[in-house]
């Protein structure tokens, strides 16, 4: 049975049909809802929208972890897993959830925290960083652009 953990364990590089998801290859109805785009709000169909989140998020986490980068950016998480010509198409909604969640985190909000003192921290994580996050959700800017390098938090720890 597949697995993040198991995947982690693989050895970088080489083919990768061995590391994915057994339905990669098997099941073409599943992969086909898999690569299709998330409905526009999670209220629309909750569990289509968790089964396709639960699939991408570990998998994208995994995969960085594998290939030993903290450094993502949503162009070449669709090169990696592009499948018989076709990439995801859900993978900017993946990563933003992995954003609102603190699993990812913008590389130039990341630097920022890391040379700030406590004080300046402090206001950017209990003042601004929510501000920006409810602006961009109502605005509607929370899009996340192919070249924006994004960092993985778990993976510094």
């Amino acid at each position: 049975m597949w697995s993040p953990e198991r995947e982690a364990e693989a050895p970088a590089g080489g083919d990768p049909a061995g590391l994915l998801p057994p339905e990669w290859e098997e099941d073409e109805e599943r992969m086909s809802f898999l690569f299709s785009a998330f409905k526009r709000s999670r209220e629309v169909n909750s569990t289509d929208w968790d089964s396709k989140m639960g699939f991408w998020a570990p998998l994208v986490l995994s995969h960085s972890r594998r290939q030993g980068v903290v450094r993502l950016r949503l162009r070449d998480l669709q090169e990696a897993f592009q499948r018989k010509g076709s990439v995801p198409l859900g993978l900017a909604t993946v990563l933003q959830d992995l954003l609102r969640r603190g699993e990812l985190q913008r590389e130039s909000d990341f630097m920022a925290s890391v040379d700030s003192s406590w004080i300046s921290w402090g206001v950017g994580v209990f003042l601004l960083k929510p501000l920006k996050w409810t602006l961009s959700n109502m605005l509607g800017d929370n899009k996340v652009p192919a070249e924006e390098v994004l960092v993985a938090v778990e993976l510094l720890k």
